[in-house]
């Protein structure tokens, strides 16, 4: 972002229903902060399309918390982050947007030498987890659906109805957040591909009109009734340009955990770091430092090493995927800075960790 403070604050994942209800609650409130904030700034007015997109991220937070999806909740709470501070600058441009496919994609498989630690890779063919036969027994028509997104982006849904899409994509994206799943719970799915198809067909039903019409919205021209052609229009006051509003601060929380004297990424946080992944290629003056840790077990120089490679791991997910290996810095702390208590298995889970420092943004 061009102007403020970005803080990306890696808080935790926490494993005692209490303290994960206590921090999550906290994402929640500031998610609505934002947006009470953005309100504020009439973001609504100036930017209804990322000022309706913060709101419908947030109760999907919501949603998947009910579910007890922590992972998923800190998923679209980033979301929510993020498109607040888009609607307080005023923003107007759309996001991008990945169209779900149930094709059968091959992927890499990594392979480690456990001796000398180096990666072979082989493709293997990956199952859908749903077949379209399936989900169509539960009234899901993922084509379709794809075709009505493609059809409002392209044809002036951001102008004539940017509040309903704004809620189509944000509920696709929920869609495609539950398909990646390795359980995915069909409830869910359903749930928000209803939501999706009804606002779209809402948007689509607006634009319609607004074609027919001849909206400003649709045709980039004032829509002026035949009556009023004869009529002198008065000259307007000079129009006075309001000063450009700053981007809101915007607060990330992410952490990943390891399993016992593991340092592999747990495929349930890979969402969670694609978000991350997202916001650091969105903007590109921002620098992280990783910072790995352990539990007690083991030795001391055991420890610092293991800690370092899971902070090296994460490193290597975001190199990768395309952000600059310059721009992150690990460091390994091995035996030092529990969060937890090291007496009970999930007190030692929870201090294996990978954590991003806060990082500011020099303010150009």
């Amino acid at each position: 972002m061009k102007r403020g403070v970005l803080l990306i604050l890696l808080s935790g994942l926490a494993f005692s229903q209490n303290t994960v209800e206590l921090r999550l609650l906290d994402g929640m409130n500031e998610a609505q902060r934002l947006i009470e904030s953005a309100h504020k700034k009439e973001a609504d007015k100036r930017s209804p399309y990322h000022f309706e997109k913060a709101r419908a991220y947030r109760d999907i937070a919501y949603n998947l918390a009910s579910d007890l999806d922590e992972v998923g909740s800190r998923v679209f709470l980033l979301k929510s982050f993020g498109s607040s501070s888009k609607a307080s600058a005023g923003h107007k441009e759309l996001d991008s947007i990945d169209l779900i496919s149930l094709e059968k994609p091959k992927r890499a498989q990594p392979y480690r030498d456990e001796l000398y630690g180096e990666f072979y890779y082989a493709e293997e063919e990956e199952k859908p987890r749903f077949n379209e036969d399936y989900l169509r027994s539960f009234g899901v028509d993922i084509k379709s659906l794809n075709s009505l997104v493609t059809y409002l982006r392209e044809d002036k849904g951001l102008s004539c109805a940017p509040l309903e899409l704004a809620k189509v994509e944000a509920y696709y994206d929920g869609m495609a957040y539950e398909v990646s799943k390795q359980t995915p719970k069909a409830n869910t799915l359903v749930s928000f591909y209803n939501r999706a198809y009804a606002e779209g067909i809402r948007a689509k039903e607006k634009i319609k009109v607004a074609k027919e019409v001849g909206l400003e919205c649709y045709t980039g021209k004032p829509f002026v009734p035949e009556l009023e052609l004869a009529r002198v229009e008065e000259p307007k006051p000079p129009k006075i340009e309001a000063p450009k509003a700053q981007e809101e601060p915007l607060t990330v929380t992410a952490r990943v955990h390891f399993d016992f004297d593991k340092y592999n990424i747990k495929r349930e946080y890979l969402p969670l770091l694609n978000e991350v992944l997202r916001v650091l290629k969105e903007n590109p003056n921002v620098r992280v430092r990783i910072e790995g840790y352990t539990d007690n077990i083991g030795t001391k120089v055991y420890n610092d090493k293991l800690a370092l490679r899971r902070a090296q791991e994460v490193k290597s997910y975001l190199v990768k995927a395309g952000v600059p290996e310059d721009r992150i810095d690990v460091v390994g702390f091995g035996k030092e800075r529990y969060i937890a208590d090291n007496t009970t298995p999930i007190g030692r889970f929870t201090n294996r960790r990978a954590e991003f420092i806060v990082i500011k943004v020099p303010v150009q």
